[in-house]
Formats: structure tokens, sequence, C-alpha cells
């Protein structure tokens, strides 16, 4: 199975662990700079890279040494914040915003505030590296968003611009 690089962990995300009857063992933990968490009886683990299932493991057999009999441990990434998709031009707050599984054009350009008044809709263009190269494509998401066209779903580091609508 390929592994896509969103199915790992990078700085800054925020994930919570959770294990069965342990409330001291139980809460959130934002991935360092250092790509570490410092986790009770564990102490500081290495999780930048990992999936969130190698983690979760890794943390159950920590526990499982010494502290707890077989732990229930589970883990949920909260927040993906080293992933972004950044959204600018003609947008209400352009800049990074947090990306999401299947998080589509439309999607982004909410999450940025939405078109500003002079935004032309019917063209933003989607920039992507893929294989060392740079492609772009321009999208219509006026018609996406009114059913027109098809939506499009995004990919982390992906770029979109907002053209500014000719008069």
């Amino acid at each position: 199975m390929d592994l896509t690089p969103e199915e790992r962990l990078g700085i800054d995300d925020v994930f919570e662990v959770r294990v069965l009857g342990e409330k001291d063992l139980s809460d959130l933990y934002r991935v360092a700079a250092d790509g570490t968490i410092d986790y009770p009886f564990v102490g500081r683990v290495s999780v930048i890279g990992m999936r969130s299932g190698d983690v979760q493991e890794f943390i159950a057999a920590k526990l499982a040494d010494g502290y707890l009999k077989k732990p229930q441990v589970s883990l949920m990434v909260k927040e993906w914040n080293s992933r972004k998709v950044s959204v600018i031009g003609q947008v209400q707050k352009p800049g990074s915003v947090s990306y999401f599984t299947n998080m589509t054009i439309v999607d982004a350009i909410a999450a940025a505030g939405g078109f500003t008044g002079i935004a032309s809709k019917n063209s933003v263009t989607l920039r992507r590296e893929a294989k060392g190269a740079v492609q772009s494509k321009t999208y219509p998401v006026a018609d996406i968003s009114e059913g027109r066209a098809p939506n499009v779903v995004l990919r982390p580091g992906d770029i979109l611009v907002v053209d500014e609508r000719l008069f």
C-alpha cells in the first residue's frame, strides 16, 4: 500500500491519546518543533513522520512494559497543522489554511473567508507540485458552488490563486 504524506504526523499537529480507565494518561499532545511529544511514563517520543496507528501501538507497548496490563490505547488526530493549503489573491483572509482529508477547492476558499467583491470567481488557479514540476489549472469556482461543474479535491501543499476580475 502506498502511504501518502498526509497520513504521517508533522510538526504542530495535535492529537488526543486516550487510555481506557486511565484519565491521567489521556490528554491532547502537540508535536513540538523537534518532532517529539512528552508522554507520561514513556518520556520524550519522536513521532514526526509516523502514522497515528504506529504512535498508538508504540505508546501501548511502552505502557505494557511495566506500567499497565494490556493497556487499551486510542489515538485521534485533532488538527493537521503541518498540512496546509495556501489561498492567495482576492479572498477575505489570504494565507495558509489547515488541510483536512478530502478538502475541496470550495472548502479552502471558504476557510479563507470567501471571495472579495472584486474576485473573479470563475478564474481560480490551482498550482500543484508533482514529480518536481509545478502544474497549473484554472477552475470555475462559482460554477462549482452552483453545481454546474465538479468540485476538486485538494492535496496538502496546493496553492490557490484567486484572480481579480476585469471590469
